[in-house]
């Protein structure tokens, strides 16, 4: 098995936020029925629905993310160096990819100096994502068994204290 050529770092970082939601397909795909009931209806339907943050800049949602229904964990800073591997430039590898409807239930949040450098949201589902504050070349993220590696440090997290 050869070595895979890694270059750019998608994200600069010292902290990561993870946030998690539980939601069932169908309910998600009842979130556009209701996003016009109220302000936080519509932005439970796109942050886990849609496009939100659009920009590095679109960072109001996170204030919300608890009234959304997601619940927020730091990522062990002994996950960094495997977080590191799945979050890079690299050549294309083995992709896997469905046709539902992306539903963002897993979302990161890169910090450095407490300052937001980078958002990731992924839907573990279809394996659709959505990447913001980075210049590196995504394209290839997903392939190389990225999804189960990150569902791995996700899902088996030790929490910061």
């Amino acid at each position: 098995m050869s070595e895979i050529k890694y270059g750019r770092k998608f994200f600069d970082y010292d902290e990561i936020d993870y946030y998690q939601i539980e939601i069932e397909m169908e309910d998600a795909a009842n979130l556009y029925k209701f996003k016009k009931r109220s302000n936080i209806d519509n932005l439970r339907y796109q942050v886990i629905c849609n496009n939100i943050p659009e920009n590095i800049d679109d960072l109001d949602f996170l204030n919300f993310m608890n009234e959304i229904g997601y619940r927020k964990q730091s990522i062990n800073t002994f996950n960094f160096s495997s977080v590191d591997k799945i979050f890079v430039e690299k050549p294309a590898g083995e992709r896997m990819a469905a046709g539902c409807i992306a539903v963002f239930r897993d979302i990161l949040i890169f910090k450095k100096n407490k300052l937001v450098t980078g958002i990731a949201k992924i839907c573990f589902s279809c394996h659709k994502y959505q990447l913001v504050g980075t210049e590196a070349q995504t394209e290839n993220f997903g392939s190389n068994d990225d999804y189960s590696q990150l569902a791995g440090i996700l899902y088996n997290i030790e929490i910061n204290s």
